[in-house]
């Protein structure tokens, strides 16, 4: 976890301070696997914190939910195996992960996209 030690304390600050928006990782390492992008949102279910990951493939969506511990194994994995940018937005600012092909990892901040909260509503119940 080391590389990504800014990452996930950004991820924890932003929830512990109610500001955190949702992750994306983008930009596939190989394209021809179909794996095009990664969403994760936070989700309240029955007084706990659930992070609801979309992986979007080409033809489909398939939707998977973790703990928070979970899911910065997850996150990590991914950023290692399959892509090379990760973007957090949070209320504050949106930190970017740059991961390059020999594996080193380096961050960007921007000011941040949005300027309030998803709707907590999961695609499931629409």
């Amino acid at each position: 976890m080391s590389d990504f030690k800014q990452l996930f304390e950004t991820l924890q600050q932003s929830l512990k301070n109610d500001v955190f928006v949702k992750l994306t990782l983008s930009k596939p390492l190989r394209k021809s696997e179909g794996l095009l992008n990664v969403y994760m949102r936070l989700h309240i279910i029955e007084g706990k914190q659930v992070f609801e990951f979309k992986y979007r493939h080409e033809s489909e969506e398939k939707y998977k939910q973790f703990s928070l511990e979970d899911a910065v194994i997850e996150i990590e994995r991914l950023l290692m195996e399959s892509f090379r940018t990760g973007t957090l937005f949070t209320l504050n600012e949106d930190l970017i992960v740059l991961v390059s092909k020999k594996k080193l990892v380096s961050y960007r901040e921007n000011y941040p996209s949005f300027k309030n909260k998803l709707p907590e509503i999961s695609p499931q119940e629409l």
